[in-house]
């Protein structure tokens, strides 16, 4: 039995795993199950190993955290979270006014340290912390292609109900006869009769 958790924050020690049938979080319709979990925290821990980031936060539009890798200097992610979700909706309502359908990426850049926010399957963003030893060109790089692994797991999330409600309707399908076959199952379980008419 899978235990449900969600939208609210649900963060786990790095290394730290849950049983393999344990729900980790319910994304509105989406069931993240364990494996899935550990999928894509995987791919935010290496995107935060390659780019030597502060911070790699996955969050739904909310601005709920999904999972985080890295330290963040002491940040707290649930204000981080809530700020960038806030942020790029702003962005998106700048970006209509502008003629544009969206801005899907926030760039913001400090003296020491930047922040990038990016769209994943337009429910969800990535939001990363970072110094000036990394150019903002693999910056973005590196954050396309975890994004792409990001996609995948979703895609496979949402896919997996209808999936699921398809199996569940052929299971539950009642059976189809011929009239043929039907006459032959009343004939072989009708009462048998014989010569005098006699049960």
């Amino acid at each position: 039995m899978g235990r449900a958790i969600g939208p609210a924050l649900h963060t786990m020690a790095p290394g730290s795993k849950l049983p393999t049938d344990t729900i980790v979080m319910n994304l509105s319709e989406l069931l993240l199950h364990e494996p899935e979990y550990q999928r894509l925290r995987g791919i935010l821990a290496k995107t935060q190993r390659d780019l030597r980031a502060a911070l790699v936060l996955l969050i739904d539009r909310g601005g709920h955290e999904i999972a985080s890798e890295g330290k963040g200097l002491g940040t707290d992610h649930t204000a981080l979270a809530a700020l960038a979700a806030a942020n790029l909706a702003a962005t998106q309502e700048l970006a209509r006014l502008v003629g544009e359908t969206e801005f899907s990426i926030i760039y913001h850049q400090g003296r020491c340290r930047s922040i990038h926010v990016s769209d994943v399957a337009k429910r969800f963003s990535l939001v990363l912390v970072f110094d000036d030893s990394v150019s903002l060109g693999v910056v973005r790089w590196k954050v396309k292609r975890a994004t792409a692994s990001l996609e995948e797991i979703f895609r496979g999330l949402i896919d997996r109900p209808k999936t699921a409600m398809v199996a569940a309707g052929a299971a539950a399908s009642p059976a189809h006869f011929t009239d043929a076959e039907i006459e032959k199952l009343i004939k072989h379980f009708a009462p048998k009769v014989d010569k005098e008419g006699k049960v």
